[in-house]
């Protein structure tokens, strides 16, 4: 575990080595049912109602019940614990998992589109995972930890090919092939509750209390918290706030460009003769991209800055979505979108800390819960315009606008100033 922070740093403390294990495990878990949606979602939507245009509906309905629900899970997790998000985010996937299956057994759209509604749901409740993540951590140790989390994660990119290949070889009653997936969904889901009955205390908890797990020297962090934690939350302040507009644009950027082309990816892979195992193997590789190498990302941004980071990765992700379109070679696909994970891992961790570093812990699941609002809709927006656009153009016209928005936040970021990684002024 020593491994997955920065040298020179005090040792992490059992308590929290376990807490962040079960953290990921669960992470790695849950996120088999948005992988599924991503390498699924768009061509469910083409064959049910025959048109292409539409293929974005599954990324907007999930980006739409993400905005939806942000701020509610934030103001619950601020008031009832980290824990209380994650046990929401499990309810609501399996009921979006059973919903699904039905859909694709009574190939009905509407029950579809109700499935991707709950299941943007259960993701913006899971979000909150990420401020559990910073609050189990100090200033100068939180990325790495926020890091450290999300790459144990990268081990439920390979669970969905692997389930998607059970489902191939497995008889249930001459049920179809998306049928038996979503069916099976729910058996990993399971498990996952007693993945996070077993995180004790709550992170915020910790939070509160950083001197207690991590040590006397972090007093003055703790000290320095509950003085701001007498302000309360305040909307305009938050959004007047250079930082918290900095770490918003962003990740509200890099969350937005990333769905769009993931939804409308698949669809192109699978017009072009791959297969759902060869699609889910390219969604497989961009997960690797999201998260294999946030602990390294995350040691980063404590050594550089958060800004920086940030910087990096819109570039990153910009590079991404420009090399996506640029042949029907599936290596050359697959290539640009794990450079988009990279990017919105960049984007993900040093927006996260950046929001960690300058808001009270009494605060800081609703100020998470106002990005991933913002995010949300920017994701509707895209994958709203995005289909329609490419069903009159190309995929090329809209990974090439997609370039160009990436790298617009950086104008914002430039101006902040971070003498120090996670000090502000």
């Amino acid at each position: 575990m020593q491994l997955f922070r920065s040298s020179n740093k005090p040792t992490i403390p059992r308590l929290v080595i376990k807490n962040t294990l079960l953290f990921a495990v669960s992470q790695a878990f849950q996120g088999i049912p948005m992988q599924m949606a991503v390498t699924t979602g768009a061509s469910m939507v083409a064959y049910l109602t025959g048109s292409k245009a539409l293929a974005g509906v599954p990324g907007m309905l999930i980006s739409g019940s993400r905005f939806i629900v942000a701020f509610p899970t934030g103001y619950i997790t601020d008031r009832y614990g980290r824990k209380t998000g994650m046990y929401m985010s499990l309810i609501l996937g399996l009921i979006a998992c059973l919903i699904l299956t039905s859909s694709t057994y009574s190939d009905l759209t509407y029950v579809m589109f109700l499935g991707f509604i709950v299941l943007g749901l259960g993701f913006g409740a899971n979000t909150q995972l990420r401020v559990a993540a910073a609050d189990m951590y100090p200033a100068k140790l939180r990325a790495s930890g926020i890091g450290t989390v999300l790459t144990f994660s990268v081990f439920g990119a390979f669970l969905s090919p692997l389930l998607i290949s059970l489902a191939n070889t497995i008889e249930i009653f001459a049920f179809d092939e998306l049928t038996k997936i979503w069916g099976l969904i729910p058996l990993f889901l399971l498990p996952v509750f007693l993945f996070v009955y077993l995180i004790k205390p709550d992170p915020i908890q910790i939070a509160k209390n950083l001197d207690k797990y991590w040590g006397d020297e972090y007093k003055t962090d703790l000290i320095v918290k509950q003085i701001n934690d007498s302000s309360k939350f305040d909307i305009k302040k938050i959004l007047s706030n250079k930082v918290n507009l900095s770490a918003f644009t962003g990740y509200s950027i890099a969350q937005s460009m990333m769905v769009m082309i993931m939804f409308l990816t698949s669809l192109i892979m699978l017009e072009r003769g791959y297969d759902y195992l060869q699609v889910s193997f390219t969604v497989a590789i961009h997960v690797v991209g999201m998260f294999a190498f946030s602990s390294l990302i995350g040691i980063l941004t404590d050594i550089i800055g958060r800004k920086y980071v940030s910087i990096i990765g819109m570039l990153i992700l910009a590079i991404g979505c420009f090399i996506t379109p640029l042949t029907a070679n599936f290596y050359i696909i697959t290539l640009g979108l794990f450079l988009i994970g990279l990017g919105w891992s960049c984007a993900n961790i040093a927006s996260t800390s950046m929001i960690a570093d300058i808001n009270p812990v009494n605060i800081r699941g609703r100020v998470i819960g106002v990005n991933d609002m913002l995010s949300g809709a920017f994701s509707v927006l895209f994958t709203l315009i995005g289909p329609i656009i490419a069903n009159y153009s190309s995929l090329a016209i809209i990974c090439y606008i997609a370039t160009i928005i990436s790298i617009s936040p950086i104008i914002l970021l430039l101006k902040l100033k971070e003498p120090k990684p996670g000090q502000f002024i």
